[in-house]
């Protein structure tokens, strides 16, 4: 029998989320996309969607004359962005990408992510589904191009890259429910929907807007950055649009960057626990970034950055390992940028260490190839020009002020 994932939580007014509400959030999928998948899988061979997933995941484009027509009507129907959408707070949240994007790399990957697993009843299911454990590279290389095509300029316009993108992530997430249940069902995966609940529920699709939005300019305002409310709001509301995008009910977001800031306490308070899921996956993506650097001067840098950019209990609930040995250069490189970007937000020096790190990530998600599968990500070329990513030791010499 074909399973539906039916929200089973109560109506809760738009805005006005509190830690029960968070709860009931989690046993709330995306009906709309759920029915869907079920749909396909009752009239189509599982060797067939299996095929239009791998075609809808590693294409660019998601129309396609040769898809069948279900396919074809839902994508039209999804692909538009919601009519409140504003598409100058989208132009300004690019254009401080565009601005920013080198620097946004070391926020995401030291405190995003990690705070993401830091939250253990998410991180079971990332396990578990095997969506990071058993594709380590692949996994984090698509979801750092999920972030580069929204930000990136025209990303978000019709036809743009990331309005297909999030497309794509919308229904690998509904397919990742109904697997993931009826093999929860068949007892082939030990998991407690009533007390976890549902796979990538409402209440983890949220987190994870925020973790791409308001986390992220924390992570960035502690090494230096400086925002304006409206750029704030901005990088919110481009995050809000792909939400909607991704299936997230808009009911649910937070109306202001102040709401988004209270709404991710919120999320930690209720999610924040040491796993054993949790640990290993980010020590997966530590050992990834360290294998892309691959340079002995920047060992360490990434759990350094991790300890400066954490909260104190997600360094403890990740158990993040301190310095594999004494690297006085990554010590002395690190303390130098960080007390000029203290008393000088663009600070040459700052700039000079943190730049590089996260252009050599850049550089090294842009050509990095593992499990015998191109995990390499695309870069518009406009950013590549904007951010001098071909050659990541030069482009110190042409830092814009």
């Amino acid at each position: 029998m074909l399973l539906i994932l039916r929200a089973r939580g109560k109506e809760i007014p738009m805005n006005k989320l509190n830690k029960n509400d968070l709860i009931n959030l989690r046993q709330i999928g995306d009906s709309h996309a759920d029915d869907f998948v079920n749909q396909v899988i009752s009239k189509h061979e599982l060797t067939e969607l299996n095929t239009f997933f791998k075609k809808l995941i590693y294409n660019q484009q998601v129309e396609n004359d040769n898809i069948p027509a279900d396919f074809s009507e839902y994508i039209k129907t999804n692909s538009k962005l919601p009519p409140w959408a504003d598409y100058s707070k989208i132009k300004l949240a690019q254009e401080v990408f565009t601005r920013t994007g080198p620097a946004f790399v070391i926020a995401y990957f030291c405190k995003s992510l990690p705070e993401c697993y830091a939250c253990g009843k998410g991180a079971e299911i990332l396990f578990k589904t095997g969506r990071l454990s058993k594709h380590t590279r692949r996994r984090i290389a698509q979801t750092a191009q999920f972030v580069l095509d929204v930000m990136s300029p025209g990303g978000l316009e019709a036809g743009g890259r990331g309005i297909a993108t999030a497309l794509k992530v919308r229904i690998m997430h509904a397919s990742i429910r109904y697997y993931f249940i009826n093999e929860v069902n068949k007892g082939n995966i030990d998991y407690d929907v009533n007390n976890m609940g549902l796979p990538i529920n409402q209440e983890d699709l949220l987190g994870t807007m925020l973790a791409f939005s308001s986390v992220v300019i924390q992570g960035m305002e502690k090494l230096g950055d400086k925002f304006t409310t409206e750029e704030k709001e901005a990088i919110l509301h481009l995050w809000k649009c792909t939400g909607y995008l991704i299936g997230i009910e808009e009911k649910y977001m937070p109306e202001t960057y102040p709401d988004a800031g209270e709404v991710w306490e919120m999320i930690k308070e209720g999610n924040f626990e040491s796993t054993r899921y949790g640990i290993e996956l980010n020590n997966e993506l530590i050992a990834l970034l360290d294998e892309i650097l691959h340079q002995p001067v920047l060992d360490d840098v990434i759990t350094i950055m991790m300890h400066h950019l954490l909260d104190k209990d997600a360094i403890k609930i990740l158990k993040v390992r301190t310095l594999k040995r004494f690297n006085l250069l990554a010590i002395v490189a690190y303390i130098l940028g960080l007390s000029f970007l203290k008393f000088e937000s663009r600070g040459f020096f700052g700039k000079l260490a943190s730049r590089y790190v996260n252009l050599k990530l850049l550089y090294g998600l842009e050509k990095y190839i593992a499990e015998g599968e191109d995990t390499g990500i695309y870069i518009p070329p406009s950013l590549r020009e904007d951010w001098k990513v071909e050659n990541p030791l030069m482009s110190l010499f042409n830092m814009r002020n």
